[in-house]
């Protein structure tokens, strides 16, 4: 594996990226000590100077089964599934895939909502089958997918910074300017050196002041997610 074109990611970036706990990506991506469970994901990857760290594949994986733990399906329903999505799809991290968006999706669904016995999974999967649904909303709209079905890319928070991008070969996967490749943090802190504004930090990194003002945004977002 190439660790200029992977990402790396500790526990608290994927955190904040999702919004959700540090204990949660935890459990997703190196399992459960106080039950010794295994992971749902597990990393790529081994500890980095000592943190433990994640690839942008498992950053995926964890945000796909964010989406799920929002509507209160089971961890135990999640791994389930992603058994069943790695048996049936023939590929390591199916969750970081769009294999599940497509036809086969809905089969590898109704096999683990049948074992599982989780009330929630049944209810995503009630009128319309609303598990697709869920699917469509956000989880697939934001992630760019390449030729092998992996995703490539992904716009964190479109709403709040459309031009901001998480990309595993730039900046080591840190969230940049899709056009540019300035990392967001590097214009956040230059934007909160003593005397800086918006148009003085465009000048120095060359981009325009509107992608500043929204890479200052992005990451007082994620100062908020932490």
């Amino acid at each position: 594996m190439d660790l200029l074109e992977a990402g790396i990611y500790t526990v608290s970036d994927a955190s904040k990226l999702l919004g959700v706990s540090n204990q949660k990506v935890n459990g997703w991506v190196f399992g459960y000590q106080n039950t010794h469970s295994a992971p749902i994901a597990p990393s790529q990857l081994d500890k980095i100077d000592g943190q433990k760290a994640m690839t942008f594949v498992n950053l995926m994986e964890a945000r796909f089964i964010a989406a799920f733990a929002k509507h209160g399906v089971s961890v135990r329903a999640m791994r389930l599934m992603a058994e069943e999505a790695k048996r049936f799809l023939n590929v390591p991290h199916p969750f970081a895939t769009d294999m599940l968006f497509k036809t086969d999706g809905r089969k590898i669904f109704i096999e683990v909502a049948e074992s599982a016995e989780d009330k929630a999974l049944y209810d995503l999967g009630g009128k319309n089958w609303a598990f697709h649904n869920i699917l469509a909303e956000g989880l697939k709209d934001e992630v760019l997918y390449g030729p092998s079905g992996y995703a490539m890319a992904w716009a964190p928070r479109r709403g709040v910074a459309p031009n901001v991008l998480v990309d595993p070969r730039k900046a080591f996967g840190q969230p940049v300017l899709k056009d540019s490749g300035v990392p967001t943090r590097a214009l956040f802190d230059a934007f909160n050196a003593e005397d800086e504004t918006y148009e003085s930090v465009a000048h120095w990194y060359d981009v325009p002041v509107e992608q500043v003002k929204e890479a200052v945004k992005f990451e007082f977002d994620l100062a908020r997610a932490a």
